[in-house]
């Protein structure tokens, strides 16, 4: 079930009446969200349901067990043996076929020949997010930062929690279980912030995201030599403001969801392309996932401190893990390589100059030309991030430096809405604060009308083709 789909905005009206109905049946509305959510999920393949339970079922035993035992060595192993099972689900599911096709690779490389089966695995929507959510828990449970949750029902609850199941963010619990614990409120002011909220996130997604993959970047990408070099790098532009709608969109729908409900999730983004370094772009873009590897890899290898090398070989493993987590291609593990690679530099830089890395006291022709190359720094890696392999990566490159000039392809709405979701991007939050307001102040009927409007965009949408969130893939 895709946020931007007719379907979902009828199974958000059910789920969010049905809730408050029970609201002071705090068993009765965790069952029925907790059964809205696997229903939620179940939409997309029913099956993958037994992989969600199961790995509930698993760290929700594990974590009482670490909690309750006083034993090092057995709470270490009960821990290890949470992390194989939940590692060992998402590497089948998602790295068996790329192990095995490196291991022939790498055979190839050193002359010998060894034919390897390729397997029809498919991938579960989401396996990503709630792997990490669940292997976060029990780590935190034997940190001993955080309580093992006594409630199946709870716990299970936090594991599938609809909103941001499929595409996070990814949730600590530490975060939301206690907010299970909470007397829930919904203001007239939630209300209308996460309406807008919704609202904002499906323009992002059906109006932008979708509008400039259709008419420029996935034409773009398929067949570069056709497109002039300015053309190539306006698809670029595109690609990378696609990606920050799709999956932003995505962030703003989970969290408006989630307001609706009575919860509150995590923000997923902090308008990363204003970043002054590569490591600042991580601390806001994605933010959930960075820093769930920065707390669970890159502060328990050393992070920072120690010698020079071990921060920079911590930085490595840190990023490359980023990249693998997007995609088993060795794309993606270039891709973090080179974050990685540029982070090192940037700190040895900052060494020397003794200035931190984010400061933002600087003239602001300084500040402009660090976003200036920041950005660009990214927008260049986003060719590793979308073509399918090396090849097509190389190929994208090289006709973008020597396909000669012209934009007679780029048409009159693709100009348009890179305009407008630049403007969004960079847009002041006090101005986002001030719109989400107005919004809020509107009378009933007008805020009615506005959604009506919304929903029936998305139906004219739906009759057509329905495009998913680029983030399912991973």
């Amino acid at each position: 079930m895709l946020f931007n789909s007719l379907l979902f905005l009828v199974f958000l009206v059910v789920a969010v009446l049905g809730s408050w109905a029970l609201g002071k049946q705090r068993t009765l509305r965790f069952a029925f969200l907790l059964v809205a959510s696997y229903l939620f999920y179940m939409a997309w393949n029913p099956r993958f349901i037994a992989l969600i339970v199961a790995s509930t079922l698993v760290d929700f035993w594990v974590a009482q067990r670490i909690e309750d035992s006083e034993s090092q060595r057995k709470r270490k192993s009960l821990l290890f043996g949470s992390l194989a099972m939940n590692l060992g689900l998402l590497g089948y599911f998602k790295y068996t076929n790329f192990f095995l096709q490196s291991v022939s690779d790498g055979v190839g490389l050193l002359g010998g020949d060894l034919p390897i089966p390729i397997f029809s695995i498919v991938l579960p929507v989401g396996i990503s997010f709630y792997t990490f959510q669940t292997m976060s828990y029990s780590v935190d449970v034997y940190r001993r930062h955080i309580p093992a949750e006594r409630s199946l029902l709870k716990f299970a609850l936090y594991v599938s929690f609809f909103p941001q199941l499929v595409a996070g963010p990814i949730v600590r619990a530490a975060d939301l279980l206690p907010q299970f614990n909470q007397k829930i409120s919904l203001t007239h002011d939630d209300v209308g912030a996460a309406l807008f909220r919704i609202a904002r996130g499906l323009v992002k997604k059906i109006v932008i995201a979708d509008f400039l993959a259709v008419n420029l970047v996935d034409r773009a990408f398929s067949n570069p030599s056709i497109y002039s070099s300015p053309e190539l790098m306006v698809a670029l532009y595109a690609y990378t403001m696609q990606i920050y709608c799709d999956f932003s969109g995505y962030t703003d729908v989970a969290i408006g969801t989630a307001q609706l409900l009575g919860y509150k999730l995590p923000e997923n983004f902090d308008r990363p392309y204003s970043a002054t370094t590569v490591a600042g772009f991580w601390r806001r873009w994605h933010i959930t996932l960075a820093g769930w590897l920065r707390y669970y890899v890159f502060f328990p290898l050393g992070g920072s401190r120690g010698s020079i090398w071990k921060a920079h070989r911590n930085t490595f493993i840190t990023l490359i893990l980023i990249g693998l987590w997007h995609g088993a291609n060795w794309t993606f593990v270039v891709y973090g390589a080179i974050h990685g690679l540029a982070i090192s530099i940037n700190r040895m830089l900052v060494r020397r100059n003794g200035r931190r890395a984010d400061e933002f006291d600087q003239p602001w022709h300084q500040i402009l030309w660090k976003v200036f190359v920041t950005f660009h720094f990214v927008v260049l890696l986003r060719i590793l991030f979308r073509a399918p392999g090396f090849g097509e990566a190389a190929d994208y490159t090289q006709h973008l430096f020597s396909n000669g000039w012209g934009l007679a392809r780029i048409d009159a709405g693709v100009w348009a809405l890179l305009a407008l979701s630049y403007g969004i991007h960079w847009t002041p939050r006090r101005w986002v604060d001030q719109f989400s307001q107005r919004f809020t102040d509107l009378p009933v009927v007008l805020k009615g009308a506005s959604m009506a409007a919304l929903a029936v965009g998305v139906a004219t949408v739906a009759e057509t083709d329905v495009v998913p969130f680029i983030y399912f893939q991973f």
